[in-house]
C-alpha cells in the first residue's frame, strides 16, 4: 500500500513539474531599439528587461495568468496569457503621445521616481511657438524667458539662465546662457522628443542643472530597411514669419542617417499698444509694430549611425544660426528719432545680434555582457555670438576700428567634453551606473565695447546611481556626486578709459583703478553631492514619489569678471571674484491619481540656498558715460517653493478639459527684514484651462480635434531691487489639428490663433518687460506638416 502512494505522489510531482513553463521574450519600441528597464508584470512575478530589453521568467504553471509591460513615455500592454507551453514573445511598444495641445502635458501617473514629462516631436511641431523654450512653457512648472517673437529661454520653477541645463543627446548645451537678450540655439523642429525632467533628478548633469534639465534625443535609430521623412512649411501673422522644414531618414540593416533643415524668416512684430515708456521717456510705436524686431534663422542636422548588435554608433553633426534685430529706441539712451518708420519691416539694420553655434557629438556603446553596458560621449561645440551697433564711443579719445567697426561685442566659446558610463542590470531587479565627466572651455572677446574678459575652464565630475526595484510596487533610488572645477580669467586694463578720466580731472589712482576692467583671477572649486528618492505605487490608480537632495552650481565667468554697460541688460555690470560655490538642499513629492476618464497630479516642491548669487544694485553710480547705477553679483542665503497641479476630466466621451494650476514663493534671506526681496525673474501665480473636442473621423479629416484655452497671470507685486509690478493679464486662445488625407497623401494641419482679444500684456519673464514693451499681439499660425 505504502508502495502504491509513493507511486501516485512520484507521478503526481513529475505532472506538476511537467505542468511548469518558461515565459521569455523582448521589449523594444517600434524601431527595435531595446526599452531597458521596462517592468514586465507576470502574475505576482515581476522582472526587469535587461540591457537588451529581454526578460524571462522561469517555473510558469499551466493556465491563463495577467500579464503587462511598462515603461515611461510609451502605451503599455496588458493582457492575459494563456500558458499550454514555453513562450518565446517579443514586444514593440508604441510611443504615448504626451498631450501638448497648446500646452498641457499629461502623463499618466507617476512610472519613474524622477520628475519627467516627455513631450514627442509631433506635437513640439504641432504647438510650435517661434522657438523650443517658449513650445514647452506650458509644461507645468516651466516658463519660458521671452526675447522678441523668435527667441526665449527656459526657466523650471523660476530658476533659468545657468541653472537649468539643456543636453542634447547628452552633451550639455554650452553657449553664452548668462544672457537675457538671446535664445537657446537649438531647432525645435529637429528634436525627436524631449524630457524635462525638474528637481533632485538630475544629478547625472552637474553644475547648471539646479532646477532642472531639459533632455533632447535625437538619437532614436530608424526602422531596419527603411526610408521615410516630412515636409513642413508654417506662417504666423504677428511678425509675417514664414518657414519650412525638412526631415529625412533612412537605414539599411547596420548603417542609417538622417538630414533635417529648417529655415525662418520674419518681420518686425505687432504688439497692441501705440507707445512705451522708457527712462522717462513716451517712445511711440510706429503703426503698432516693434521697429527692427525682425530676424531670420536657419539650422541644419545631419547624422550618421552603425547598429550592429552589441555595438552602436551615433555620429551627429548640427549648425544653428540666428540674427535679429534690437529694438532701437531703447538700445542705450532713449530715442525717439531711431524709432521713426523706415517703411521696411523685414530688414535687418543696426543695432542687431546674432549668434552661430556648431555641435559635434559621437556617441558609442557597447553591450559587455546581457546585463552591462558602457558609453562613451564626445563632443565639441562652438558658440558665437555678435553684438553690432552703429559705431558711438562714450568716450572723446575712442576711434572706430579698421576692421569690423560697428562689432561692439563678441564672444566666441569652443568647449570640448569627453563622458563615459557603466550600466549594470542585475538579475535580481538592481540597476547600477557610475559615470565620469571632463569638460574644457576656452573664450575670446573683440569688438569696441567690454563686458565679458577672455577665460578658460576645466571641470570633472563622477556620480553614481543605484536603483532597486523591491516590488511591482516600489522603487527606490540613491546617488552621489564629486565635482572639481578651475577657472583662468585674463586681465583686461582700458587705455581708452583711463584717458577718459584722466582728461575729466581724475587722479592716476583713480583712473588706474577704474581702467583694470578685470584682474588675473585663478579659482578651483570642488562640490560633493547625493540624492534619495522614492517611488510607490498604492494602488493602480493612486501613485507617490519623492526624492530629497543636495545641489550645486558653479560660479561663471560673467558673475565674477564682468565690467561693463550691458545694453542688452539695460545697465552696468560688476562681477565678484570672491564669489562661492550655489550650494543647496531641495525636496520634491508627487502624488497623482488616475482613472479611465480622470487624472490628476500635484508636485509641492521645495528649494533652500546658502549662497544663492544673483545682481544687486550697489547704490553707486559707475564713471563710464550714460551708464546709470553699477549692480554687482553678490550672495545670500534664499528660499524657494511652490507647487504644481494639473487635472484632466474626458466626459461625454469626446470632451477632454485639462488645467494647470502653478504657484512659486521665493525670497531672499539676507541679515535683516530689509534686504529679504523675492528673487529676479519670478513668476507670478498662473492657471491655465483648455476644453477640446475631439472629432469622429469624417471623409478625409482623421484625428481632428477643435480646442479653446485661456491662460491667467496673477499679478506680480512680490518683486526683486530693480524690478517693477508687472499687472495680472489674461490671454484667449483657440486652434484646430487634423490629418486631412488627399489620395495618397496625408497631411498633418494645426490652425493655432493666440491673444485672440489683442490685449496688452506684459510678461514679468520678457528680456523686455523693462521697457514696458507688451507680448505680441492677435496671431494667427498655420502649420501643415506631409509625411512620406
Amino acid at each position: 500500500m505504502r508502495i502504491f502512494i509513493l507511486v501516485l505522489s512520484l507521478m503526481a510531482t513529475i505532472g506538476a513539474y511537467a505542468q511548469q513553463f518558461t515565459v521569455a521574450g523582448k521589449v523594444s519600441d517600434m524601431y527595435g531599439v531595446a526599452l531597458v528597464g521596462s517592468t514586465i508584470q507576470l502574475g505576482d512575478q515581476v522582472s526587469v528587461a535587461d540591457l537588451n530589453g529581454q526578460f524571462i521568467f522561469k517555473s510558469v504553471k499551466e493556465g491563463k495568468v495577467d500579464f503587462q509591460i511598462q515603461f515611461i513615455g510609451y502605451q503599455s500592454i496588458r493582457q492575459e496569457l494563456n500558458v499550454t507551453k514555453d513562450l518565446t514573445l517579443d514586444f514593440h511598444l508604441k510611443e504615448d503621445n504626451t498631450v501638448l495641445d497648446q500646452v498641457v502635458v499629461s502623463s499618466k501617473g507617476v512610472q519613474t521616481i524622477k520628475n519627467t514629462e516627455k513631450i514627442s516631436n509631433q506635437k513640439l511641431v504641432e504647438n510650435f511657438s517661434g522657438s523650443l523654450a517658449k513650445t514647452l512653457e506650458n509644461v507645468p512648472g516651466v516658463n519660458a524667458m521671452v526675447i522678441g517673437a523668435g527667441a526665449s529661454k527656459p526657466v523650471i520653477r523660476g530658476l533659468g539662465f545657468n541653472r537649468v541645463a539643456v543636453a542634447e543627446n547628452g552633451a550639455k548645451q554650452e553657449g553664452q546662457q548668462w544672457g537675457a537678450d538671446h535664445g537657446l540655439e537649438i531647432d525645435a523642429f529637429s528634436t525627436e522628443e524631449v524630457e524635462v525632467i525638474k528637481g533632485v533628478g538630475a544629478i547625472e548633469y552637474g553644475s547648471d542643472a539646479i532646477g532642472g534639465v531639459i533632455k533632447i534625443n535625437n538619437e532614436k535609430v530608424p526602422e531596419v530597411h527603411s526610408f521615410n521623412g516630412s515636409a513642413t512649411i508654417f506662417g504666423k501673422t504677428v511678425n509675417d514669419s514664414y518657414g519650412a522644414s525638412l526631415q529625412i531618414k533612412a537605414r539599411e540593416d547596420k548603417f542609417f542617417f538622417k538630414f533635417k533643415a529648417t529655415a525662418q524668416d520674419y518681420g518686425d512684430y505687432r504688439v497692441p499698444t501705440d507707445q512705451i515708456y522708457y527712462l522717462n521717456t513716451n517712445i511711440p510705436i510706429y503703426g503698432r509694430r516693434m521697429k527692427n524686431t525682425a530676424g531670420k534663422n536657419t539650422a541644419l542636422y545631419g547624422q550618421i549611425g552603425y547598429v550592429n548588435g552589441k555595438v552602436k554608433n551615433i555620429l551627429s553633426v548640427s549648425n544653428v544660426y540666428d540674427k535679429s534685430g534690437f529694438f532701437p529706441g531703447a538700445h542705450g539712451l532713449p530715442s525717439i528719432a531711431a524709432v521713426a518708420d523706415d517703411g521696411n519691416h523685414r530688414n535687418i539694420e543696426l543695432p542687431n545680434q546674432s549668434v552661430n553655434h556648431f555641435k559635434v557629438t559621437n556617441n558609442f556603446s557597447y553591450e559587455l555582457t546581457e546585463n552591462s553596458k558602457f558609453n562613451v560621449l564626445l563632443s565639441f561645440q562652438n558658440n558665437k555670438r555678435q553684438e553690432n551697433s552703429l559705431f558711438h564711443s562714450h568716450f572723446d579719445n575712442q576711434e572706430a576700428p579698421s576692421v569690423n567697426p560697428n562689432l561692439e561685442l563678441e564672444f566666441n566659446l569652443n568647449t570640448f567634453d569627453v563622458a563615459a558610463k557603466y550600466e549594470y542590470l542585475s538579475p535580481n531587479n538592481h540597476k547600477s551606473t557610475i559615470g565620469v565627466q571632463y569638460t574644457y572651455q576656452n573664450n575670446t572677446i573683440a569688438g569696441y565695447g567690454f563686458l565679458l574678459p577672455k577665460f578658460n575652464r576645466f571641470g570633472i565630475g563622477a556620480f553614481a546611481t543605484h536603483e532597486h526595484f523591491v516590488t511591482d510596487r516600489f522603487t527606490w533610488e540613491a546617488g552621489v556626486r564629486a565635482d572639481y572645477a578651475e577657472i583662468h580669467i585674463k586681465p583686461f586694463y582700458d587705455n581708452v578709459l583711463y584717458d577718459y578720466l584722466r582728461d575729466n580731472g581724475h587722479s592716476h589712482s583713480f583712473a588706474a583703478d577704474y581702467a583694470q576692467r578685470s584682474h588675473k583671477t585663478d579659482k578651483d572649486f570642488t562640490s560633493f553631492n547625493a540624492m534619495i528618492g522614492a517611488k510607490f505605487d498604492y494602488t493602480d490608480k493612486i501613485k507617490l514619489a519623492a526624492t530629497f537632495g543636495t545641489n550645486f552650481r558653479f560660479p561663471t565667468a560673467i558673475e565674477m569678471a564682468s565690467n561693463g554697460v550691458h545694453h542688452g541688460a539695460f545697465r552696468h555690470e560688476k562681477g565678484n571674484p570672491n564669489l562661492k560655490p550655489e550650494q543647496g538642499v531641495a525636496f520634491d513629492l508627487r502624488a497623482s491619481y488616475t482613472s479611465e476618464n480622470f487624472n490628476t497630479s500635484i508636485s509641492p516642491y521645495a528649494y533652500f540656498f546658502s549662497n544663492y548669487i544673483f545682481l544687486r544694485p550697489s547704490g553707486k553710480f559707475s564713471v563710464l558715460p550714460d551708464s546709470g547705477q553699477i549692480y554687482e553679483y553678490s550672495q545670500s542665503q534664499a528660499f524657494i517653493s511652490g507647487f504644481e497641479w494639473k487635472v484632466e476630466q474626458r466626459f461625454l466621451q469626446s470632451f477632454v478639459a485639462e488645467g494647470v494650476f502653478e504657484y512659486i514663493y521665493n525670497r531672499q534671506i539676507a541679515n535683516g527684514k530689509k534686504g529679504n526681496y523675492p528673487l529676479p525673474f519670478s513668476p507670478p501665480m498662473n492657471f491655465f484651462g483648455q476644453l477640446k473636442y475631439e472629432f469622429n473621423n469624417w471623409k478625409a479629416f482623421t484625428e481632428s480635434e477643435l480646442f479653446v484655452n485661456g491662460k491667467w497671470f496673477a499679478k506680480q507685486e512680490r518683486i526683486a531691487q530693480g524690478e517693477s509690478i508687472t499687472p495680472s493679464s489674461f490671454s484667449l486662445g483657440a486652434g484646430f489639428t487634423s490629418t486631412i488625407k488627399i489620395g495618397k497623401v496625408a497631411a498633418r494641419t494645426s490652425l493655432l490663433a493666440t491673444n485672440i482679444l489683442d490685449r496688452k500684456i506684459l510678461n514679468h519673464m520678457s528680456f523686455y518687460r523693462p521697457l514696458e514693451i507688451p507680448e505680441l499681439g492677435r496671431s494667427i499660425q498655420l502649420m501643415i506638416q506631409v509625411p512620406f
